[in-house]
């Protein structure tokens, strides 16, 4: 949904805030938050339980933990969203990398030294992995130590993993159609499987603690008018760069 003047989208904007508070109140008041609590565990016991089923299994789950998975994950994101911009007429390839522009500048922000260390200076209480709080556990880093999977957490609410996966999504649902963006919920949900499956994080702190940062950044972001600024100034800078059948041609 590329922004073709400056405006502001209120229904977007007011719906997104609503859901955040929704999600984040739902998880701070106590009779709703038994619930939270009751499918974290519920979940974890699940997904964690499974690594009793063989060596393979779990040889799988440790490789999907480590930091060289995360840079292939990385990449098949970018590679999802330059399929998007390539699948498009030529004449719109400016337009689009100019959201995937926003895209990055928005993961960015929201990295450590940006909005997640205000988010957390805020946040009441922080929470270890549930490996580290629940038993029985399975721990990748002792049935398979000679790879380094990450499988615990002392600061694991909000999810980091999360947030970047949530933008990556949202911005998808936003920028491109209904079907870019299912197939992106589809993915994304892969993509966070790893880290619950190793106890590393709760669902709840995808959930409940990477989205209330997100969809206030979405709000803020992609509903007021900085999107079609920011577009501009993409567009103004790659049409200087690349070939002008990539833009759209004025008459």
């Amino acid at each position: 949904m590329p922004q073709q003047q400056s405006t502001w989208y209120p229904r977007g904007f007011i719906a997104l805030h609503l859901l955040a508070l929704l999600i984040f109140g739902s998880w701070l008041f106590e009779p709703t938050r038994a619930i939270w609590d009751s499918v974290d565990k519920r979940l974890f016991y699940l997904l964690n339980g499974s690594l009793a089923e063989g060596e393979t299994w779990r040889l799988f789950w440790a490789a999907a933990n480590t930091k060289t998975a995360d840079i292939i994950i990385g990449l098949g994101m970018i590679a999802f969203f330059f399929l998007f911009i390539f699948s498009g007429p030529g004449n719109q390839r400016i337009e689009r990398l100019s959201m995937f522009g926003i895209l990055c500048g928005m993961i960015l922000l929201s990295q450590d030294g940006g909005l997640v260390d205000l988010y957390k200076s805020w946040l009441p209480e922080g929470r270890a992995s549930p490996s580290l709080l629940l038993e029985p556990a399975y721990r990748l880093s002792e049935l398979v130590p000679h790879i380094q999977a990450k499988d615990a957490s002392g600061g694991s609410f909000p999810g980091d993993h999360g947030i970047v996966t949530l933008i990556w999504v949202g911005c998808i649902w936003f920028f491109a159609s209904w079907r870019w963006g299912l197939a992106s919920t589809l993915i994304g949900a892969l993509i966070l499987l790893p880290r619950m499956v190793s106890g590393a994080h709760w669902l709840s702190d995808n959930l409940v603690g990477s989205s209330f940062l997100v969809l206030l950044m979405l709000a803020w972001i992609l509903c007021t008018p900085l999107t079609f600024y920011l577009q501009q100034l993409g567009e103004w800078i790659l049409g200087k760069l690349l070939p002008a059948s990539w833009g759209r041609q004025t008459p």
